[in-house]
């Protein structure tokens, strides 16, 4: 094997293209609808390192010189000073920004990111996209926990390739094709798991391995085409951070975007025209030199800034603020404590560790000790307010929304293989109603059962994100899942009536054509129609005065909803399928209903976030809209 150095020859443009990264990343947490794409920067970090890693491996390797101490001192030194910076600050900032609960897991998620595992945290709660994750300051730490466990293993991987004399290439090249391959089967079935997963993303570290290894013994290779892959580089990773978005099934094929845009720039040299032009430009360079701490400060402030917010969305210009002052914080940080342990005549690698060590213990304490629940942070109304609906939202609604019967794998992001056999159980000789939709169908499960005659059972085929639909050519595996259920037991058992409900995209289904096809069975449709909804939130309204009693509440309240319910009123008139306005139901003028009273008589919400019902709204909207359906069939 052709010998290296031990650590490759300073490239300006990949710091350039670091900051290609991480700006895409931090323009995309600042504002999603900025740059839908933003968040592939991570994808072309995970290039960059598994490049750079490689080389310094492979160079040590081939002289004789790699010792695994000195490999992973300097990685100490490298990802530890601003790593236990911010860690103390975010512990520091949340004694006075969040309540026992939120506190706690914040304890937990600096463990997490102390032990390289938030990924697998993350992985077991819930999805890099979905709304509780803005409120989470350590999310971001994700994507390192992933570098780190790849460091661990990686130069073993690659000594032993050395020791056996393998050939490296093929070796990789088998290896990445694996993780690719997993990554590609597990998108559908299991996103959250492909997301977090280390042996899903691991062929994007490998492909920064192999074209390090590549470049060293193949150079030949690289001689010629310089300009037609620094341009093609450019275009894959231009088009990936603008055409690829949360909607899309990510990592999937999609992710091959910015790999081989990342790869296709760094194969090209420094000498290629965007890499000198473009990313070795004083200005990329400088953001490459802070990228690091740069990723690491800005979505803490973000996160907590939402928090200290009262969880409503922040400003243009409060966001725009914040970014700055996460470049002055990372410029700092730079400055004033990587560089100077990184030119420390010693450097020094037990301080750091000790420091480490003293982070993580201080969040055990905050975890072991619940919080901290008599910090004069639970003095705040408001947040104490916010607080319960935002618990009522994560952890206590799987009952009332009748989780057992969602295919939707709530802690996992997955797909169940099936739903609990109650859920489409029936008694001999009983008549039976069919709950099928969505999310918002689930949020009246709980009503409709409480005030259903006793003398009818109902069955529940809900699940989160998926509208029912009788073709199921565009429906991802979960929703054709559900679907397929669901129309099997309306074949099998002929339910006297299905209630269907669903959040949007009423105008994308034909009615008529979903009520001929429930009478053929020998039922009737009843379509629900949406629920009043608020934006940001209803908590995040109602907070805004907390002495304020008025049942009704106009602010925030969606227009595009209330349209939505006009328009479906004026088509479904005379017609076979029997429309049950919520809206009608509940709300008056411009104003829809929004403080109710529970079951003990205490005061609560309608809605637990922006339109799903809390389980006392289900009641009560059963209640005022579908009491006349719920009766037994005549």
């Amino acid at each position: 094997m052709t010998t290296a150095p031990d650590h490759p020859a300073y490239r300006p443009d990949i710091d350039g293209l670091r900051a290609v990264a991480v700006i895409s990343v931090v323009l995309f947490h600042a504002d999603p609808d900025l740059l839908r794409g933003g968040f592939v920067g991570v994808d072309i970090f995970f290039v960059i390192s598994g490049f750079l890693i490689s080389s310094i491996i492979a160079g040590g390797l081939a002289r004789g010189s790699f010792t695994y101490r000195e490999f992973y001192r300097r990685r100490v030194r490298r990802i530890f000073p601003a790593l236990v910076l911010v860690l103390a600050t975010c512990l520091a900032a949340g004694w006075f920004l969040l309540l026992a609960g939120d506190y706690r897991a914040l304890g937990w998620q600096t463990l997490g990111g102390a032990g390289f595992l938030s990924n697998l945290l993350l992985w077991r709660e819930a999805g890099y996209f979905d709304t509780a994750s803005e409120y989470k300051p350590l999310l971001h730490l994700w994507s390192l926990a992933i570098e780190e466990q790849f460091y661990i293993v990686w130069p073993v991987v690659l000594a032993l390739v050395w020791r056996r004399r393998w050939r490296p290439l093929p070796v990789l090249a088998a290896l990445a094709a694996m993780s690719f391959a997993a990554n590609v089967l597990g998108i559908a079935e299991h996103p959250s798991a492909t997301f977090f997963a280390p042996w899903t993303r691991a062929w994007e570290l490998i492909a920064g391995a192999w074209l390090a290894l590549a470049m060293q013994q193949r150079p030949e290779w690289f001689a010629r085409g310089r300009e037609w892959r620094s341009g093609l580089g450019a275009v894959l990773v231009l088009v990936a951070i603008t055409a690829t978005s949360r909607e899309k099934a990510f990592p999937g094929w999609w992710a091959l975007l910015p790999v081989l845009g990342a790869a296709l720039l760094i194969s090209a040299g420094p000498q290629a025209r965007v890499n000198r032009v473009l990313l070795s430009h004083r200005l990329a360079v400088w953001f490459g030199h802070i990228s690091y701490p740069l990723y690491l400060w800005h979505w803490p402030l973000l996160a907590l800034a939402l928090t200290a917010n009262h969880y409503t969305p922040l400003s243009d210009p409060t966001r725009a603020g914040l970014v700055l002052l996460a470049v002055l914080l990372a410029w700092l940080t730079t400055r004033l404590l990587e560089t100077p342990i990184r030119r420390a005549p010693q450097r020094p690698v037990t301080p750091l560790l000790a420091a480490y060590v003293a982070v993580a213990a201080l969040a055990g304490a905050v975890v072991l000790a619940e919080g901290l629940p008599r910090r004069g942070v639970h003095d705040d109304e408001v947040r104490v307010f916010l607080d319960r609906y935002a618990k009522l939202h994560k952890f206590g609604l799987s009952d009332a929304y009748e989780e057992r019967c969602d295919f939707y794998d709530w802690p996992t992001g997955g797909r169940k293989p099936a739903i609990d056999p109650a859920c489409t159980a029936v008694g001999p000789g009983r008549p039976v109603y069919l709950l099928w939709g969505d999310s918002h169908a689930q949020a009246l499960a709980h009503g409709i059962r409480r005030e259903l005659s006793p003398g009818v059972d109902l069955a529940v085929v809900a699940t989160s994100g998926c509208t029912p639909t009788l073709d199921d050519a565009r429906s991802n595996a979960t929703c054709r899942a559900g679907n397929t259920t669901a129309r099997a037991f309306i074949e099998r058992e002929r339910p006297r009536r299905v209630f269907m409900a669903q959040r949007e995209k009423h105008e994308l289904t034909d009615w008529h054509a979903m009520a001929r096809y429930i009478a053929a069975h020998g039922g009737q449709l009843v379509l629900l129609g949406p629920t009043p909804q608020w934006r940001p939130s209803l908590p995040v309204i109602v907070a805004r005065d907390l002495r304020a009693t008025a049942s009704h509440v106009a602010e925030g309240l969606d227009g595009a909803v209330l349209e939505t319910d006009r328009r479906l009123q004026a088509q479904l008139t005379d017609s076979p399928v029997t429309y049950v306005s919520l809206i009608k139901a509940l709300c008056e003028g411009s104003a829809c209903r929004a403080r109710i009273r529970n079951d003990d008589g205490e005061p609560d919400l309608l809605v637990v976030d922006y339109g799903h019902l809390t389980p006392a709204g289900s009641v009560h909207a059963a209640r005022e809209a579908l009491a006349p359906w719920l009766g037994a069939p005549p």
